[in-house]
């Protein structure tokens, strides 16, 4: 997902704004920002900059991670984009 979204918008600014651990878990709430410069899920490049705000959830075991779920605003990051009308 890193990967492309790197592709995609490479002047892409992340920034981690809360962070939350317990037990087994660290929750992340995140805000990236950055230019739509090539193909991202199926989209061609707008060129158009966006804001995207969103949470991490990662799982550790045995002090290594052992998976991580990634929540984003993809509909507000789409209207963004102009690929989906503001509104819906």
């Amino acid at each position: 997902m890193i990967g492309g979204l790197r592709a995609a918008f490479p002047d892409l600014h992340w920034v981690v704004d809360e962070v939350v651990a317990e037990g087994d878990k660290v929750v992340s709430r995140f805000t990236w920002t950055g230019t739509h410069r090539a193909t991202f899920l199926e989209i061609p490049s707008t060129g158009r900059k966006v804001t995207v705000k969103g949470v991490v959830i990662d799982r550790l075991a045995d002090g290594k991670m052992a998976d991580s779920r990634i929540l984003m605003d993809t509909l507000g990051m789409m209207q963004q984009l102009g690929v989906v009308p503001r509104g819906w």
